[in-house]
């Protein structure tokens, strides 16, 4: 391998390099965001979720965040049976459309949802049994009571930071019922319910934050409902869960794989000018825009050969540059023609007019790098035949 195909080869791998590197990051500022806002997988302010989800890793369950409809299906391709949590964090789901939220009732199981805080969309399309959301005075302290037939809730025994409850039919099952005798209101509001299906309902999303796990027994009913498998999707749909499909799509709504693709594409055509953008095939003389020694255009123009492998040209240059030598040292003039100088030059050295034809002939064949330089040697040679003849004294002028 020669030392400039070594170069380009190190060039292009460093492209390649920095490809892969631009496409990791750019993969890594796709994911889903961990860390900011309400139930936030890492985040340990009080309305984060990092309490819980350490609690379901020392468990053994992992849990995945997803933020849009394409996330939320990879994830349940590779984990089927993983439990969903449904958190509607930027109000995506309060005003996505019905094919959409049509297409997410479709994609998960009713038996794999738990909701974390109820809107009213979710209500209509995709839990059965719930009739409505309720907002209730702050309670701190709420025991379940003999009428509740959910285990977890019994196991859990008492919930604490309670805001919201959520009315649901007989249907339903409900626990930790909350009832505002101040508005005349007879049905109750259960702070954790199960739907006919089999969909679990936190009423109060603040009851898995950071604040309000460690109140009472929560933990406990956190853990039993999303510990039905060793998988849990923190689904929390922001503003490309229903794009609006009414203007143009700006590059932030466009699904994760158009856009990962937008950005390989480009890096792929850059890698691919870049390459096409190296000097080849033969150079271009031209007028140089400021007087230079003869011995560094001759050396600048063999290194640009050498680089580009051009030795037929070399060689053509070479023949040239002899003649025109061999033409001022016979005294034939620059206008002398080659047919003029090989038969002088024959005819001076007493030598064969068909061997010096060949030594002016371009090759047929392959060139190497070893034959070129012979060949320049030969013609070498054969000037300095020349020029001893032609410098060396006659009888007469003896």
């Amino acid at each position: 391998m020669t030392k400039s195909r070594r170069k380009t080869g190190l060039m292009l791998l460093i492209a390649l390099i920095v490809a892969i590197w631009l496409a990791v990051m750019v993969w890594i500022s796709m994911q889903p965001a961990r860390t900011e806002g309400s139930l936030g997988i890492d985040d340990q302010t009080n309305d984060g979720a990092a309490a819980l989800t350490s609690v379901l890793s020392d468990h053994g369950i992992a849990v995945h965040p997803a933020q849009s409809i394409t996330q939320l299906r990879s994830e349940l391709q590779r984990h089927p049976d993983a439990t969903v949590l449904f958190h509607d964090k930027y109000q995506a789901m309060a005003t996505a459309s019905y094919e959409r939220l049509s297409e997410l009732a479709e994609l998960v199981p009713a038996d794999q949802r738990v909701f974390a805080g109820v809107t009213a969309t979710q209500q209509l399309d995709l839990i059965d049994g719930v009739y409505e959301t309720r907002t209730v005075d702050f309670i701190d302290n709420l025991a379940a009571d003999q009428s509740c037939r959910l285990p977890s809730a019994q196991e859990a025994g008492s919930v604490g930071a309670i805001r919201q409850g959520v009315v649901i039919n007989d249907d339903a099952h409900g626990c930790f019922a909350i009832v505002d005798e101040s508005t005349g209101q007879t049905d109750p509001a259960y702070a954790f319910a199960k739907s006919p299906q089999g969909s679990i309902i936190f009423a109060d999303w603040r009851m898995l934050s950071n604040a309000g796990l460690y109140d009472n027994g929560t933990a406990t009913l956190a853990l039993w409902s999303l510990g039905q498998s060793d998988t849990v999707i923190w689904f929390q749909p922001d503003f490309q869960f229903d794009p609006d499909t009414d203007g143009k799509l700006s590059p932030v709504q466009l699904p994760d794989w158009a856009r990962m693709g937008i950005v390989w594409a480009v890096i792929v055509t850059g890698i691919w000018l870049f390459y096409r953008g190296r000097r080849t095939g033969p150079v271009i003389v031209e007028p140089l825009p400021a007087e230079v020694p003869a011995a560094e255009t001759t050396v600048g123009r063999g290194r640009m050969y050498a680089k580009t492998h051009q030795r037929y040209h070399a060689l053509a240059t070479l023949q040239q540059a002899s003649l025109d030598r061999l033409a001022r040292l016979l005294r034939l003039g620059a206008q002398a023609s080659s047919d003029a100088i090989l038969n002088e030059t024959a005819m001076q050295l007493n030598a064969s007019r068909t061997e010096l034809q060949q030594l002016y002939t371009p090759p047929t064949g392959k060139l190497s790098t070893q034959q070129l330089v012979a060949w320049a040697n030969q013609l070498q040679d054969l000037e300095h035949q020349v020029r001893d003849r032609v410098s060396a004294p006659t009888k007469e002028s003896s």
